[in-house]
C-alpha cells in the first residue's frame, strides 16, 4: 500500500534498491497488461512506464522530463518525483511509492510524452481499494486539446479493471477547475455526496485562482466551485477510505494533506460499460461528450429516413390528386385545375 511507513528509510543498500525495483516492476506489469485492453486515439500511444528510471532516447521527451515541469510549491522537488518513479520512499520518509503506477500518453510518431501521471494503489481493507492520483501534467503547448481528458479516462478504465472502489485526486488550486469539470460530467450514481474536501489553510490560495483567468473561465470556475461545495471533514460515504484517523483529520494516509491540496473523490463503477474511445476518435474529442457516429453512417441513416418520408408523403399526394380529378370530372372540369394541383401538392417546393 502506498502509505506512510516508518520502517523503511530513504537510504538503502544497492541490494535493497535492486529488490525494491524488482517488486515495483512486477506490480506495474499488472497495469501494463490491463492497459493493453484500452484503445487510445489513433495518433497516440498509451504507456505504462514499468521502468521509468531508464532514460528516453536522445531528443525524445521522456516521462521524467514531463513530470519535472510539475510544481506543487515547496511540496514537490525533482528528487521527490524520482523517488516516485523508482518506487522508493518519499524524501521525507513519510510515504511509500512501492505501489506506484506511472502512465503516459505519447505522440505515436515522435514518441514524445504529451501528458503523464503518477498514481498509487492503496488497499485500505481487504475489500476496499483506492487509486490515488498524485501528479498529472500535460505539455503546455498541448493543453486545451483534450489529451488530459483522454488520459484521465484511461485511468478510470484501469481503476475499474483493478477493482478499485474510488479514485482520489489530490489537486492543486490551479488544477481544481479541471477536475471539477470532470466531476460535473458524472451521473449522480457516480458521485459521492461530499466529493471535495479541503482545509481552511488552502482557502486563500483558492481565492487567488480566478485572478489569473479570463472572464469566461473565471465565471466557469466560480460556477464549478459553487455547485461542488467544500467540506472540512469526509462524509459518511468517503470516510472509509481514510481508515482510522487519530487526532484531527488531515487526510492521511495519502501523500498530500487537505491543507496543501484539495481531495477530490470519484466513484468507480464496475458495471460502467461506456466505451473509452473508438478507433476513429480524434485528439479533439472530449471525454465528457458522447461519442460521435461515423459521418457516412449518419448520411446513410438520414437518406433512409428521407426516403421513407418521401414515400409516405408521395402516397398521400397521389391519393389527393386522384380525389381532385374525380371531383373535376363530376363537376365538368375547371380551367385552373393544373394551377390548383400545383399549389396543393405538398411535394412541390
Amino acid at each position: 500500500m502506498g502509505a506512510c511507513s516508518s520502517t523503511i528509510g530513504p537510504e538503502m543498500t544497492p541490494e535493497e534498491v535492486k529488490k525494491r525495483r524488482s517488486e515495483t516492476v512486477k506490480f506495474r506489469q499488472t497495469y501494463l497488461e490491463r492497459a493493453k485492453k484500452i484503445t487510445p486515439p489513433p495518433n497516440c500511444l498509451l504507456c505504462v512506464e514499468v521502468e521509468p528510471w531508464i532514460a528516453a532516447p536522445e531528443g525524445v521527451r521522456g516521462v521524467d522530463d514531463a513530470l519535472a515541469t510539475f510544481q506543487r510549491g515547496s511540496h514537490t522537488s525533482t528528487k521527490e518525483i524520482n523517488m516516485a518513479l523508482s518506487g522508493m520512499v518519499s524524501v521525507d520518509n513519510k510515504y511509500d511509492y512501492k505501489k506506484s503506477v506511472v502512465l503516459s500518453l505519447k505522440d505515436k510518431s515522435s514518441k514524445d510524452v504529451i501528458t503523464a501521471a503518477v498514481m498509487c494503489e492503496h488497499n485500505i481493507t481487504n475489500d476496499v481499494k483506492v487509486l490515488e492520483l498524485i501528479w498529472f501534467v500535460t505539455q503546455r503547448k498541448m493543453e486545451d486539446k483534450k489529451y488530459g481528458s483522454v488520459l484521465f479516462r484511461c485511468i478510470r478504465d484501469l481503476a475499474k479493471q483493478a477493482g478499485a472502489k474510488a479514485i482520489l485526486i489530490t489537486s492543486t488550486p490551479q488544477a481544481t477547475g479541471f477536475w471539477l469539470k470532470h466531476v460535473n460530467t458524472l451521473k449522480d450514481s457516480e458521485k459521492f455526496t461530499t466529493p471535495v474536501i479541503r482545509g481552511k489553510k488552502l482557502d486563500k490560495k483558492m481565492d487567488e485562482v480566478p485572478k489569473n483567468l479570463s472572464e469566461r473561465r473565471k465565471l466557469h470556475f466560480k460556477e464549478l466551485t459553487r455547485v461542488n461545495p467544500v467540506v472540512r471533514q469526509p462524509g459518511a460515504d468517503v470516510r472509509i477510505f481514510y481508515g482510522t484517523q487519530g487526532g484531527g483529520f488531515s487526510g492521511k494516509p495519502f501523500r498530500y494533506n487537505i491543507n496543501s491540496c484539495s481531495h477530490i473523490w470519484l466513484k468507480v463503477l464496475s458495471h460502467n460499460s461506456k466505451p473509452l474511445l473508438s478507433s476513429g476518435s480524434t485528439q479533439s474529442q472530449s471525454s465528457s461528450k458522447p461519442m460521435r457516429s461515423n459521418p457516412s453512417s449518419l448520411r446513410g441513416e438520414r437518406k433512409s429516413r428521407e426516403g421513407i418520408a418521401k414515400q409516405a408523403t408521395g402516397g398521400r399526394a397521389e391519393r389527393r390528386s386522384r380525389e381532385m380529378k374525380s371531383k373535376e370530372r363530376s363537376s365538368g372540369g375547371s380551367p385552373n385545375r393544373k394551377k390548383k394541383s400545383k399549389v396543393e401538392n405538398p411535394l412541390t417546393p
